[in-house]
């Protein structure tokens, strides 16, 4: 096996609960060298559940500085996100950095210049949901005719915020950047929505506010219209309240029937219909109906594992990886239309990539 990719690691709060288990079960493939953090105690705790050896940083271009470096994985918050990757490319290092790509097109694409100077150095925007293993067998039942042309699309996204870690952290709670959560999540899903319908060309949006805890805006409910004709309905909301759920509760739902009662209250059952059948998909799970028959295929996805693997692929072997920059600024693109959408009340088209789009790599599922 080639050597480990000497890696930094910038940031020590999702980094140290997402991408730590994921590299150690990568083994040898990486060696995490150092961890960068703004606070010292929050740096060393990381630095330990990543690797003895790794040293500590608290300024950044001393981090980025060491001798020997490769690679940065930034998990950063978005807005010093970018400037690290900046930085890192700069350097000339490869580069592992959390979605969005970027806080706004305009800045995703100056980064995308940048780095279209600099031929040699991989760069991974790292969105999990292009590796949700759900959307590439919705993908793969509509290539192979499963449902017919597939003619619409609901996707909704019901999410209480305020009951998970994401709402603990500052920057999130007091975004300097367009949309606050709406961004921040909606990536993932114009990740996935154009993974399995292809690509956006209109959008029409409006936005609320609910909470006000959760600026500027926490709902939205926008109509696509993709370029192969399909049209979706993407309805999102971050202002619920938790449902409390008991043991007992849940398991009388299941044994009535109610399973999808469980799942529509907690993140949203998918919905595409086809001029043959109609495909319902949650996080780990795809029903291919038609007429009275219905197919279950269950999925399991290891996202985080597999985008770090793709990654030491593309630096060691030279292959291609799914997670480009110009995808990750296609889904930003679609986001951003429908925020301007929501403020201008008209029909917006997303804003054109750097380059025409591109074959997304093959997912081959086992």
């Amino acid at each position: 096996m080639s050597s480990p990719i000497p890696l930094l690691i910038l940031g020590a709060g999702f980094s140290r609960r997402a991408h730590a288990p994921a590299l150690g079960e990568l083994g040898p493939k990486f060696r995490v060298v150092g961890v960068f953090s703004r606070t010292e105690e929050k740096a060393r705790a990381a630095a330990a559940a990543f690797s003895p050896q790794a040293k500590v940083f608290t300024n950044l271009e001393e981090a980025l500085a060491q001798e020997g470096l490769e690679a940065v994985d930034v998990a950063l918050p978005i807005l010093p996100a970018s400037d690290a990757v900046d930085a890192a490319l700069r350097r000339g290092l490869h580069v592992f950095s959390e979605k969005p790509i970027a806080e706004s097109v305009e800045r995703a694409r100056a980064l995308i210049q940048l780095h279209a100077s600099r031929p040699g150095q991989v760069w991974c925007v790292a969105e999990n949901f292009r590796f949700w293993r759900t959307a590439w067998k919705v993908k793969e039942l509509i290539a192979s005719g499963e449902i017919g042309a597939p003619v619409v699309c609901h996707y909704p996204v019901l999410v209480p915020i305020k009951a998970t870690p994401w709402f603990r952290t500052d920057w999130r709670r007091t975004p300097e950047y367009d949309g606050g959560f709406l961004l921040d999540g909606g990536v993932h899903d114009m990740a996935a929505l154009r993974l399995m319908l292809g690509e956006v060309t209109e959008v029409s949006a409006f936005t609320r506010s609910v909470d006000p805890e959760l600026p500027p805006a926490d709902t939205l409910v926008a109509s696509l219209q993709f370029d192969s004709g399909v049209v979706a309905n993407y309805t999102a909301t971050y202002a619920l309240e938790r449902q409390r759920l008991t043991y007992w509760g849940v398991a009388r739902s299941l044994v009535n029937g109610a399973a999808r009662r469980v799942e529509d209250c907690h993140g949203g059952r998918k919905h595409i219909v086809g001029t043959r059948g109609s495909l319902f998909f949650s996080r780990d799970r795809v029903e291919l109906v038609r007429g009275t028959q219905r197919t279950v295929f269950s999925m399991r996805s290891r996202a985080v594992v597999e985008e770090l693997d793709e990654f030491w692929a593309g630096v060691r072997e030279g292959k291609p990886v799914r997670n480009t920059p110009h995808e990750a600024l296609r889904d930003l693109a679609v986001l951003e239309a429908m925020l301007t959408s929501a403020r201008s009340r008209r029909f917006v088209r997303p804003a054109p990539g750097a380059e025409p789009p591109s074959p997304v790599a093959e997912c081959v599922l086992p």
